[in-house]
């Protein structure tokens, strides 16, 4: 499948009409290429795993920002990371990044015509750009919180994974024998091995190219580096990391560091003034497509309304499938999923004769924002529009007869809500939805921030000793702790007067609105699976609704809760979430038979 993009190079250089980033396939690799008509290109090397979920959309902020400037510049994944080719634990190269690398290089330098090309990174990917230009011709070189030695990351992120276990429930040790798993995600042990082969300090220093270092704030690791780039001299250029720990502190709740992107931008236009290549305008012609599996094909896709959304389209290679699931984003997670599971999830469904769109909402990973939208776009009833888009592109390109719509948490939240709204939809497969209805008057960045436990649970901690001193110490603001129980016994009160206050009741009002939606489901027989760890926080909301011991489920029997034993609420163990593909598979293939 060829595609094809063509941008006008002044408009690209002066910033006046950018076109999305233009996803294509090379070597087996995901790239998002941003066009310009500049002579000097950027090639962006992105850190991997925890961190890159975090960071996907600043870096596609990142891309548009400098070619918005006139620069061209080409972003990709890993091999076996992202929407790329392969499977993390089976990757058996340890020169695969490093491989990765160069061919992102020669890409760039092919579909871009750029005289110049600057290679920049951040995190491990910093380590992979001082790595490359040890033996590649590059004009300039930008390291953002760089991991200077690859064995003390490797370190770090097994530190990391202990200390996140009472969430994540994985070790450092689930991985493969001689690999690792952070978050789920997974090195083998090849990839181990190469990335404890990068070290900045034992690589050749970039004496001869303008050099700009991204530093986090009284952080030892990058002092000691830009220490020894004098040394060896260097004449480096260096920034402070404004806005760093936010940024990468958790993919929901991640600020975009805009300051340091632009001061970023600011470096490369002053260190690289823009020069517009006089040749015609621009035109991309890239694979959209690769084989993940023998059988299988997947496609990189932008659509909707001035091809605002990106998404993966996998299917099988042979045959016309009847059935089609669109996976969608759980909070800010971009469209691999937590832990990478939606592209497992999807090869899998493909496997089976199904169609999978795995895409990004509207503001989230590789999608842009509709014109006048709030910055926070999650529990927002504006969402449908975005999955009302895919269904239009789902029904007109893959003329299939039966659509099903699944996500985790938030995800599972629009879901519901897409298929009552959106007859096209026959069935949803619900994660661990965080909720089943919204409250309008609610704040959605505080009740992210600051999950509302029950009044019991308050109840039980009041009094704990522990819990005493961390306020008496002023590890918990008291302020903040009456206000969670000021607001939980609030939720109780209304709940328990419902029956009497009803209209003036918001949770009468929620519950009629939920059961409203439940009973249009109902009525057109379409199914629901419920799949809830145990212990989830969601399985309140069971609770709420369908009253002492969720006697109302009974009132709908197209709904099924199911559970799973051993996992956390984004399903990071392997074999929970082996299990929540099986479950998932079987419910769709339910719906096809």
């Amino acid at each position: 499948m060829d595609q094809h993009v063509t941008t006008s190079q002044t408009d690209a250089a002066q910033g006046e009409s950018q076109a999305p980033a233009q996803p294509f396939f090379f070597d087996g690799l995901a790239g998002y290429f941003h066009a310009a008509g500049g002579s000097t290109a950027v090639l962006l090397l992105s850190p991997w795993g925890y961190e890159e979920l975090c960071s996907r959309k600043s870096y596609r902020m990142l891309g548009e920002k400098l070619a918005e400037a006139g620069y061209p510049c080409l972003r990709f994944d890993y091999p076996a990371t992202g929407h790329s080719n392969g499977e993390a634990s089976a990757l058996h190269d340890n020169h695969a990044w490093r491989t990765a690398a160069r061919k992102a290089l020669a890409a760039l330098r092919h579909h871009s015509g750029a005289e110049r090309i600057l290679v920049a990174g951040q995190g491990i990917g910093a380590s992979l750009a001082a790595d490359l230009v040890q033996n590649e011709a590059v004009s300039g070189l930008l390291l953002m919180a760089p991991v200077a030695q690859g064995r003390a990351y490797l370190r770090e992120l097994a530190a990391w994974t202990a200390m996140t276990r009472p969430t994540f429930l994985v070790s450092a040790s689930d991985g493969p024998a001689g690999g690792l798993m952070a978050g789920g995600f997974v090195l083998s042990p090849e990839s181990a091995e190469e990335v404890k082969t990068l070290n900045l300090f034992k690589m050749e220093a970039p004496v001869s190219i303008p050099t700009l270092l991204v530093t986090r704030k009284e952080h030892p690791g990058d002092d000691k580096l830009a220490e020894h780039y004098a040394a060896c001299g260097v004449q480096a250029d260096r920034l402070e990391f404004d806005g760093y720990v936010d940024y990468v502190s958790d993919p929901t709740l991640s600020i975009a560091p805009v300051k340091t992107l632009e001061a970023v931008v600011d470096w490369v236009k002053s260190t690289f003034p823009i020069e517009v290549a006089a040749a015609a305008p621009l035109e991309l012609q890239s694979d959209t497509s690769l084989a993940p599996e023998p059988g299988l094909q997947e496609g990189l896709v932008r659509f909707g309304p001035q091809d605002m959304f990106f998404g993966a389209v996998t299917k099988p290679q042979d045959g016309a499938p009847k059935t089609a699931v669109v996976i969608l984003n759980s909070g800010y997670d971009h469209s691999i999923g937590w832990a990478r599971m939606n592209v497992g999830f999807a090869r899998a469904l493909a496997s089976q004769g199904v169609a999978v769109l795995r895409m990004d909402l509207a503001g989230i990973g590789e999608s842009r924002y509709w014109p006048g939208q709030n910055r926070q776009v999650l529990y927002s009833d504006k969402q449908v529009d975005d999955v009302r888009a895919a269904i239009d592109f789902v029904k007109d390109n893959l003329d299939v007869e039966t659509i099903v719509l699944s996500g985790r948490c938030s995800g599972a939240y629009l879901a519901l809500l897409a298929t009552a709204e959106d007859e096209r939809v026959s069935a949803a497969f619900l994660i661990n939805p965080r909720r089943l209805v919204w409250n309008p008057d609610e704040d959605v960045d505080l009740a992210i921030q600051e999950p509302i436990q029950t009044l019991e649970s308050y109840g039980r901690k009041a009094f704990d000793r522990q819990t005493v001193r961390r306020v008496l110490s002023g590890d918990i603001k008291l302020s903040s702790a009456l206000r969670k129980v000021a607001t939980a016994f609030h939720r109780k009160s209304d709940e328990a007067f419902a029956p009497v206050l009803r209209r003036f009741s918001t949770h009468h009002r929620l519950s009629s609105v939920l059961h409203r939606r439940l009973a249009n489901l109902k009525n057109r027989g379409v199914p629901v699976c419920l799949l809830y760890s145990e212990n989830d926080r969601g399985l309140s909301e069971l609770d709420t609704w369908f009253g002492t011991n969720r006697k109302r489920l009974a009132d709908y029997p197209n709904l099924s809760v199911r559970f799973l034993s051993d996992a956390d609420h984004n399903v990071t163990p392997l074999p929970a979430r082996q299990e929540t593909q099986a479950l998932l598979l079987e419910f769709v293939s339910d719906q096809a038979g």
